[in-house]
């Protein structure tokens, strides 16, 4: 009896061998544990700018989570799992520098950042001194990228998209011939302004008025008092929160406005935007902004916002997604790199000849702007209002 269990043993191992031999899957790394690999979202969770950006800080878990179903990324062999830590920047410079300190000291390496401009800059030399590689979602500034900083990319340049969103206005409005541009008197958003006029004249359009007005603001009155001396044809207004392009709209065309409404950037995501206007109002709107119910959106786009819509209960809008654009951006950077060497995800990121993005594929650029490889050259997301709240949305070809 004692031998046949000897032999019962013996046997048992001796599977177990060779089980291990020809199946590495049961061996060493299948049954590693999954590691956590933290990334920091700087954001507005309080204060004036918390309630326009909300859905961003809302989007960091569901984000994470679907990368996790995804797989999550896989470096030098071992499987991470992603988690977003959120620090709240309330919405100030010094807010922002005492947020990223903090992740900073928890040695977080990967950080996305405020699409503030002040917010960020303010942090940037923190980064920089910790070698902290940090990816903004979205901004009109190239120059806010270049030296001295080296660790600094933007997953979203909407610079890039004056030329081509022209290109598509000049075909669907030949009569438009005089622009009035109205835009946020910030500093930051001059880049935008000025490339915009650029290619309005260069499309032979002429700019009858250039006029900033205060942020936050609902009264658009006074400015449209003077935009509409003018006589314009068209309002171009850069970029604008949802509440700004509420009042910009309603209140034109309470005034007798009747021509379009242009952004190069963005008014709000689209299904909100037609659902905050007045519908009589609701024509004629043309911005660089995706249309996500349209059955032209990446797939990858909506399973993402199954996610969105399961775990926040919130209808997916466009702020959701540049959370995960960015999220995505450095984990590509991470797991070609198969490092976490912000210096070594640097040199991949920057040379990378296609990065995938919401919007299809692309790479970093913008050297002939700012003398390095940090901006987001991709494919312009571009939807059409038009009379009765019908959407047409496509994808503008950009000269990669």
């Amino acid at each position: 009896m004692k031998m046949t269990r000897i032999l019962v043993v013996v046997a048992a191992m001796t599977v177990v061998i060779a089980l291990a031999s020809f199946c590495p899957l049961l061996t060493g790394s299948a049954f590693a544990e999954t590691k956590t690999l933290k990334i920091g979202l700087v954001s507005s969770l309080s204060g004036p700018w918390a309630a326009g950006i909300k859905s961003q800080v809302v989007a960091a878990k569901p984000a994470a989570d679907f990368m996790n179903q995804r797989g999550g990324i896989t470096v030098n062999g071992q499987k991470y799992n992603i988690e977003i830590v959120t620090a709240d920047d309330q919405s100030s410079p010094p807010g922002a520098v005492a947020a990223v300190s903090k992740l900073i000291q928890d040695g977080i390496k990967f950080v996305i950042s405020p699409i503030f401009a002040p917010n960020d800059l303010a942090m940037g030399k923190d980064c920089e001194q910790a070698k902290v590689l940090r990816m903004c979602p979205n901004r009109g500034n190239a120059e806010n990228f270049g030296p001295p900083d080296h660790y600094s990319f933007l997953a979203e340049e909407t610079i890039f998209n004056c030329r081509y969103v022209y290109d598509r206005i000049t075909t669907l409005y030949p009569h438009v011939k005089r622009i009035a541009i109205i835009h946020p008197d910030e500093p930051n958003v001059k880049g935008l302004a000025d490339e915009a006029e650029k290619q309005i004249k260069q499309h032979g359009l002429q700019v009858v008025i250039n006029e900033p007005y205060k942020i936050p603001t609902e009264d658009f009155y006074p400015t449209l008092v003077k935009v509409m001396a003018q006589k314009p044809d068209a309002i171009e207004c850069l970029f604008a929160l949802l509440p700004w392009s509420k009042g910009i709209i309603e209140q034109s065309r309470e005034n007798g406005f009747t021509g379009p409404v242009f952004a190069v950037a963005s008014l709000g995501d689209n299904n909100e935007l037609k659902a905050m206007i007045d519908p009589n109002y609701a024509y004629d709107i043309c911005h660089a902004t995706p249309y996500l119910d349209s059955p032209k959106t990446l797939p990858i786009v909506r399973e993402y916002g199954k996610v969105i819509e399961r775990e926040t209960r919130e209808k997916f809008n466009m702020d959701h997604v540049m959370t995960f654009q960015a999220l995505w951006a450095i984990l590509q950077g991470i797991e070609r790199a198969q490092s976490f060497d912000t210096d070594r995800v640097v040199a991949v990121l920057e040379t990378a000849k296609n990065i995938q993005t919401p919007y299809g594929p692309g790479r970093f650029g913008g050297k002939e702007l700012i003398g390095i490889n940090r901006l987001m050259i991709r494919d312009v997301p571009f939807t059409q209002i038009m009379k009765g709240g019908k959407m047409e949305y496509e994808a503008l070809t950009v000269k990669k």
